[in-house]
């Protein structure tokens, strides 16, 4: 498989997000930040220096961006450089950490708290991560508890339907209500190094894995259609941008002993992606947690 290098020099590359102007935003989740690379530049903007443990980027219809993180999730003013914190507490606990967040077409954010201080600090497995919905208004609903490492999440192209990958188990898959409320979940695809996913508009679910440093394209049925393989020692992220959305962006890691040589790279897709929902938070943003 062909590929394009974006960006490179970083640890474990996480959250990628592209915008429609072409702007790509992605952290190093070990190596710590969260960066900007903006169309016809070489050159990276960091955007928050040493930020560590971002897993997930999602844009906000007032054109602030969100990443998630060390203690929760924070938003960015891209022209001022000002953060400020959107969700740092679930149910009165101050969050460790949240890994992936994705928009749907309420404007609110799904994500998923993970303890990463067990696992990067102490050399534990979690397993008391919370899979949860923050709404534009109103209180954040929990969905699930008990997870280990809940990962990227992704829409049918028909709104019926959910992804949401969680690390050793796989993806999950969730019925959605007209109103979008999820229903029980059930497992799509049993992938134990399950991580970041996109879905295109063929209704087709992305996988990255990050152990395996792969990517399986599954069928709407959960059926694998393609095994891609790129070389990288990891591969962690997905996320569809280009002016036809043929353009698949796919963030990778390395382990510590060349914690250099992870990055962004680009690979051309047969079919489009989706376009990515956008969050609408501004009525939160006077205040920190929920």
């Amino acid at each position: 498989m062909q590929f394009t290098p974006i960006a490179s020099g970083y640890y474990f590359v996480e959250a990628p997000r592209v915008d429609t102007d072409g702007t790509l935003y992605f952290s190093d989740l070990l190596g710590g930040g969260f960066y900007r690379r903006r169309p016809g530049r070489t050159d990276i903007d960091t955007l928050i220096p040493g930020r560590m443990w971002v897993g997930g980027t999602v844009l906000d219809e007032s054109g602030a961006v969100l990443c998630s993180g060390r203690g929760g999730i924070v938003r960015i003013d891209p022209a001022s450089g000002a953060v400020a914190p959107l969700l740092s507490e679930l149910e009165g606990r101050p969050v460790v950490a949240i890994n992936d967040i994705e928009a749907d077409s309420r404007g609110g954010i799904f994500g998923g708290s993970v303890d990463f201080a067990a696992l990067f600090e102490r050399n534990e497995i979690p397993s008391n991560g919370q899979f949860f919905y923050l709404p534009p208004q109103g209180p954040v609903r929990i969905l699930r508890e008990g997870l280990v490492v809940s990962n990227g999440v992704g829409f049918s192209p028909d709104g019926r339907w959910m992804y949401h990958s969680e690390t050793l188990r796989g993806i999950w898959i969730y019925p959605l209500a007209t109103d979008g409320t999820p229903g029980k979940a059930e497992l799509f695809a049993a992938v134990e190094d399950s991580d970041g996913l996109v879905v295109d508009s063929a209704g087709y679910v992305w996988l990255a894995c990050w152990q395996s440093a792969r990517i399986l394209r599954f069928r709407p049925d959960g059926t694998v259609d393609r095994t891609i393989k790129l070389p990288f020692t990891h591969i962690v992220s997905l996320a569809f941008g280009g002016p036809d959305l043929t353009d698949l962006y796919v963030a990778t890691g390395t382990d510590p002993g060349h914690p250099g040589l992870g990055g962004v790279v680009c690979i051309k897709s047969d079919v489009p992606g989706l376009p990515a929902f956008r969050s609408r938070m501004a009525g939160r943003f006077a205040g920190a947690g929920a």
